[in-house]
């Protein structure tokens, strides 16, 4: 996705009001407690595709926006010259989506409110319309925010030989892509959604390889499993391997992590880059905890292949 490889990224899911509510002191449940608000552009697929362009790479946003002033300022925010925002339709009937992360003093996640109606209209009508143009695409990238159908009907009908990766997005959202299974390519759950996927308990070091392993089972190419500071367990049809995390400077906030990590092993494996996609992946979300955006400023090729060989550097490793 370099100059080697100029691929558009069909990103297909949701675009959402991303805002941000930081907790100055130490939580107290139950009343009222002094924040900071920020609000962006956001909505996993957004960010990955985002963090794609960041790394040179290109994207097609596949998703619906309110015809309302929240709508206007995202569409704005997002304008770029390697995000093709032209498959963003406006919805008449329904607000923008958002979505509020409340930020304990820690900067981890206490709550998430989300306000996502506006993805019921991307149903299989839309599909339908939407599916010639992603078709043009090789690599797609998908997030559960899409309706169950909406998925089936992406991937059953209209795959043919694209690449896909897949976001489940939460433990309740994961269910919408467990009937499609065979049909994704690279697959990034948590443990939480990864037992719901595998019907299998997530709690020990033994039960992820089991998991993975069973989803696998289930039609998955690769399994990039997320364990928050303890990395990523990957099981790709060799030896399920866990590799740590690329430690961040300092961790100043969680959020877009996980988005990051999805776009660098996309872009990587896209891109037939230097070093495993896996890092790429990790190397990215390093960069991304260590700024309070959900995007990185600093996030680019070069700022990730550095922090990758910084990390090998230091391990004593290398990875080719």
């Amino acid at each position: 996705m370099t100059a080697r490889n100029s691929e558009t990224v069909a990103c297909i899911g949701g675009i959402v009001v991303d805002r941000k509510a930081r907790v100055i002191d130490p939580l107290h449940p139950g009343t009222s407690n002094p924040v900071t608000v920020s609000s962006c552009p956001g909505g996993v697929v957004c960010n990955i595709a985002r963090n794609l362009v960041k790394l040179g790479g290109k994207a097609a946003l596949f998703s619906s926006v309110g015809r309302d002033s929240a709508g206007d300022h995202v569409v704005e925010d997002l304008a770029s010259q390697n995000l093709d925002l032209s498959h963003v339709s406006r919805s008449r009937d329904r607000p923008t989506a958002s979505y509020t992360a409340v930020l304990d003093d820690k900067a981890q996640l206490f709550i998430g409110l989300a306000d996502m109606a506006i993805f019921d209209e991307l149903d299989q009508a839309w599909a339908d319309r939407a599916a010639p143009a992603i078709a043009q695409s090789k690599f797609w990238i998908l997030d559960a925010n899409l309706p169950a159908t909406t998925i089936e009907r992406l991937l059953r009908a209209n795959k043919n030989d694209a690449t896909v990766f897949v976001d489940p997005i939460s433990v309740a959202k994961s269910v919408r892509v467990r009937s499609v299974l065979d049909e994704i390519d690279v697959l990034f759950p948590n443990t939480k959604e990864a037992a719901v996927l595998s019907g299998r308990a997530v709690t020990t070091r033994d039960d992820i390889s089991e998991a993975a392993a069973e989803i696998r089972r289930r039609g998955v190419g690769t399994v990039i499993m997320t364990l928050g500071e303890d990395g990523i367990y990957v099981d790709d049809g060799t030896p399920g391997r866990f590799i740590p995390a690329i430690p961040a400077r300092k961790v100043t906030d969680v959020t877009g992590a996980g988005d990051a990590l999805v776009a660098g092993y996309a872009y990587a494996m896209i891109a037939v880059e230097r070093y495993e996609p896996a890092l790429w992946g990790l190397a990215a979300a390093s960069l991304t905890l260590e700024t309070e955006e959900s995007i990185a400023p600093n996030l680019s090729r070069q700022s990730v292949l550095e922090r990758i060989e910084s990390n090998l550097k230091k391990s004593g490793t290398s990875n080719s």
